[in-house]
């Protein structure tokens, strides 16, 4: 039934040739060849890959240039190699990322201007933020932290985050000034018109009453993104170790450069109104009207939990390394090519058995049958093969194989016959054809292949747990391991998912005890300090559910990037709340005789106002992710933009209601930090409760 082509037509008829070429690159090997140290590849790991790799893409690409040559320039020859393929992908999406943080600072810029309305302000919280970020590289470097695809998105974080850092100290230096200008009614229309030593004392109080709220968000979110160090997969732990040094660097810059950088540098000739405002209006009483109606608010956030909380039963994991690779690479479009072409079925598992015993004897090769036995008998795997069955099933078409078997199944104890097979499979040009894919040269391990139907990362999860808990029993003796690309991806969807659980519950439970303990402090009242941080964390855990139960309905999926977000949104969640309970007290202390509608109206037309500059911009950063070409990178952009925004919903509306419902709210109670009082004393401000 076959057609035989003529030798003319036969290339007319084929789209693709592959032409195969093994490189060995093993650093050992490679530096022994290029007369390295023989220790150099041990001590610089990191520069030896990198040296080898470059050099392998060279050859790449000469072999490409060569082929070009010789078939004419119609022909599409391309030149492949993982090397080409890694360093290539690495350059474009580096570049990527570049210009996507440049983007990004030049929409922060515009946004910070237009709630700044000076170059000063908006120049330094970008240099700071900036600084913070390049210190970050620079410490990661030291501590030889390796970057990877989960962190291409940790550039346009930390600028996002960090300005949000910089619109709270400017904002709140500001606000200070505004109040001690009405207080002593000095006269005094712009910001340069107040005395140098005003403005001093003005920037180191605003600098301490906003380092208080900003410590909190930012213990709070490095201890999540720390929390990532429990997980067993290593691009989870550098990433949240990589991101909590940058959180820490812009927090320390924001509070200790930026307030002195504001000090020597004369503000502009800014209006007072324009820079800062402090009388709510029309939106700031409709909020404060809130506080009248708490069962409404309540009842319209649980309405819109509970579908939101089944929601998030329908969020699943995906984790495609497709997704991090830029197709419009050329070398990397290639490599997409020949996978699909070539890759169809499915990806083979290995039972690694690294035997105590000679496997060419009558024990090793027992123990080959035992395993292979036992892999057949677990549900799911098929094709199963080992260099035993392979050699057995060869036996039948090729009689010195069968000579060969024959005499070790017929007198297993003549130790001869077993030499004569091990060296015909190890070094026989037939052998080795046959035996290289199940045992290498030395013969002192080999491995067992299959394939299995399992689809799910959860089922393969647990079909992995079932087959090694049967291997364990089969009494083999020697090191037996599993391994295969569909189990890595398995447990790299497993380590997502498991990490994204593990950060948000840490990250909750620690804002918990932070704000129960630090509120306790703060009021000297533990059932009041208790209530409080309780009312102040309930919005953080609604966010949460909200957000993962909208990533659930509109299809999205946790990946590398995405599986932060839980984090992210009690980091960021915990900051607007803070700043606002912070807030709402002082205003509750300088007008003890007023009401929670009067304290929320001017909290939020306050700090509330700054927390939505500082979501807008926040929003506006993670915006440019949109453009990327990867896709982890847009969804996580996308996820972001809905998590700020619902933070602030719920710190601005959900928040606020909480606290009117405190027992006892209506008397009006002074509960303002003391330490934070006596400081605005000291530095000679007037107390806004005088």
């Amino acid at each position: 039934d076959f057609i035989l082509i003529p030798e003319d037509d036969r290339w007319s008829r084929i789209d693709v040739v592959t032409i195969s070429m093994f490189i060995d690159n093993e650093p050992g090997a490679w530096g022994e060849v290029e007369g390295w140290e023989s220790t150099y590849h041990l001590d610089e790991p990191l520069v030896a890959r990198a040296i080898i790799d470059k050099e392998i893409q060279n050859w790449t690409i000469d072999l490409e240039n060569d082929g070009i040559a010789i078939a004419g320039e119609d022909a599409e020859i391309s030149g492949i190699s993982f090397a080409r393929f890694e360093l290539d992908q690495n350059s474009a999406i580096g570049a990527q990322i570049g210009q996507l943080l440049g983007m990004s600072v030049i929409l922060l810029s515009l946004i910070l201007l237009t709630q700044f309305r000076t170059g000063r302000d908006t120049a330094l919280v970008l240099f700071t933020t900036i600084l913070g970020i390049l210190g970050t590289y620079g410490i990661s470097g030291i501590l030889k932290l390796t970057f990877n695809a989960a962190m291409n998105s940790i550039p346009i974080l930390l600028l996002a985050i960090g300005v949000d850092y910089g619109i709270h100290v400017v904002a709140r230096y500001r606000e200070v000034l505004r109040e001690e200008g009405e207080r002593n009614s000095q006269d005094c229309e712009t910001l340069r018109d107040f005395p140098k030593e005003i403005r001093v004392q003005a920037i180191r109080s605003g600098a301490i009453l906003t380092s208080g709220a900003l410590l909190i968000a930012i213990f709070t979110d490095m201890v999540g993104f720390l929390s990532f160090r429990f997980s067993d997969q290593k691009f989870l732990v550098d990433f949240g170790t990589v991101i909590a040094i940058g959180l820490f660097m812009i927090y320390f810059l924001s509070i200790t450069m930026l307030p002195a950088l504001l000090r020597l540098i004369p503000p502009a000739k800014l209006n007072l109104r324009k820079a800062a405002n402090v009388e709510p209006g029309r939106i700031g009483y409709w909020f404060g009207s809130l506080t009248k109606r708490p069962a409404a608010v309540l009842l319209a956030a649980l309405a819109l939990s509970i579908p939101m909380g089944y929601a998030v039963t329908t969020l699943e994991v995906g984790f495609d390394t497709r997704d991090q690779l830029d197709d419009s690479i050329p070398v990397v479009e290639d490599f997409l090519v020949l996978f699909d072409r070539y890759d169809a079925a499915p990806a083979p598992i290995y039972v690694r058995y690294d035997s105590s015993i000679a496997l060419f004897s009558s024990e090793g090769w027992s123990s080959i049958s035992t395993l292979e036995s036992t892999v057949n008998s677990t549900p799911d795997a098929a094709d199963v093969s080992s260099i035993r069955s392979t050699l057995e099933s060869a036996a039948t078409n090729d009689p010195s194989i069968a000579i060969l078997l024959s005499s070790v199944q017929s007198d297993p104890a003549v130790e001869s016959h077993w030499t004569n097979l091990s060296t015909w499979a190890l070094t026989n040009e037939t052998g080795r054809e046959l035996t290289s894919r199940y045992m290498p040269d030395s013969g002192d391990e080999t491995v067992i292949q299959f394939s299995t139907a399992t689809l799910d990362w959860s089922d393969t999860v647990a079909f992995e747990a079932s087959l090694v808990e049967n291997l364990n029993n089969a009494g083999v003796e020697g090191e037996i391991g599993v391994a295969g690309r569909p189990l890595v991806l398995a447990q790299v969807t497993e380590g997502v998912a498991s990490a994204a659980v593990i950060s948000t519950v840490v990250v909750a439970g620690v804002i918990l005890l932070m704000l129960i303990g630090l509120q306790t402090a703060e009021k000297r009242d533990l059932k009041r300090g208790s209530i409080t941080g309780v009312f102040m964390w309930i919005p953080l855990g609604a966010v949460v559910i909200w957000v993962y139960g909208l990533m659930g309905l509109l299809g999205y999926e946790l990946n590398a990037q995405t599986v932060t977000i839980g984090a992210l949104t009690l980091g960021l969640g915990v900051d607007y709340a803070v700043h606002y309970a912070h807030r709402y007290e002082e205003e509750r202390e300088a007008n003890p005789n007023g009401s929670p509608e009067e304290w929320v109206a001017r909290t939020t037309v306050t700090t509330g106002r700054a927390m939505a500059g500082a979501a807008i911009t926040t929003a506006g950063g993670f915006a440019v992710l949109n453009l990327s070409a990867l896709v982890p990178l847009r969804l996580f952009g996308q996820v972001f933009l809905v998590a700020i925004t619902l933070a602030l919903i719920s710190s601005l509306i959900l928040l606020p209601v909480l606290l009117s419902m405190r027992p006892g709210e209506e008397q009006g109670k002074p509960y303002l930090n003391a330490p934070i009082q006596q400081y605005i004393h000291e530095i000679n401000l007037p107390d806004e409760s005088e």
